[in-house]
């Protein structure tokens, strides 16, 4: 597993630092978040953050290394079966899947939190 990830970011090229700094700095806040705060709204909205953070930044890496977004589009919605199988191999799309598996992480903190916090009110 650990050395899918770190074929994953080697592929992202430039991107793979953002999207690991962000999920890092999440992943340390979410921490911090566990012992510190009590309301099931900051959960929530820290794990909306965490979804959408890392893949936001994977998603403009991979438009930076298709160039054009609609050019790509189109030539990609024709073959897009073959392609996804192909792109799973030579790892295209790694900058969106380091981006979701950040993501998750990250989450997965918010989602533990939001059970801790929900276990302390009742």
């Amino acid at each position: 597993m650990f050395d899918f990830v770190e074929e994953l970011y080697a592929n992202s090229g430039q991107w793979g630092d953002p999207i690991l700094i962000a999920t890092a700095v999440l992943f340390v806040v979410g921490w911090v978040m566990l012992f510190t705060v009590r309301l099931i709204k900051r959960f929530v909205f820290f794990t909306i953050i965490a979804l959408v953070l890392p893949n936001s930044i994977g998603v403009v890496g991979y438009m930076d290394e298709v160039g054009d977004l609609q050019e790509a589009v189109v030539s990609r919605g024709e073959e897009i079966t073959e392609e996804m199988e192909d792109a799973m191999e030579d790892l295209t799309f790694s900058p969106l899947y380091l981006g979701l598996l950040g993501s998750l992480m990250a989450a997965a903190v918010g989602g533990v939190g939001i059970m801790r916090a929900a276990r302390r009110k009742n």
